[in-house]
């Protein structure tokens, strides 16, 4: 069984790396409690810096980690982000579970037709899988 969590391919993350001006997008491909695992298009050495956000929800940045191993792959590199706090993690966890309901309520929209407004499929998703969220996060 995973003990982290598979971000939704449909809700992309961008990363601002060290000090370089702009942002990169990014795959983010798991979340656990210590970090997360991103796919990138170009090699990011460990022990750099990076900020990372969810620009379809908001331009401020939704934490901050160190690259602690990097690997790659056939037209990319996958990361390994250690998160820098506690709050950082905390942060996260709450934007991923944010981007986990909305990417719930499109699967609902795409399988059933059914247009949940943000509030319901909250409660539809935090009745289905918010205690196997809390166990796999914690």
């Amino acid at each position: 069984m995973r003990n982290d969590i598979r971000h939704p391919s449909s809700i992309p993350i961008a990363l601002k790396v060290g000090h370089h001006d702009g942002t990169r997008r990014g795959f983010l491909r798991n979340v656990s409690a210590a970090g997360l695992s991103f796919d990138v298009a170009r090699r990011i050495t460990r022990g750099t810096k990076i900020v990372f956000y969810v620009p379809s929800l908001s331009s401020q940045p939704v934490g901050r980690g160190r690259v602690v191993w990097s690997r790659p792959l056939r037209a990319s590199y996958r990361l390994g982000v250690e998160f820098e706090s506690v709050k950082d993690a905390y942060r996260t966890r709450m934007v991923e579970q944010i981007c986990q309901i909305e990417d719930y309520r499109q699967k609902v929209l795409a399988s059933e037709g059914r247009e949940l407004g943000s509030e319901e499929a909250a409660f539809e998703w935090i009745d289905a899988h918010a205690e196997e969220f809390h166990r796999r996060f914690s």
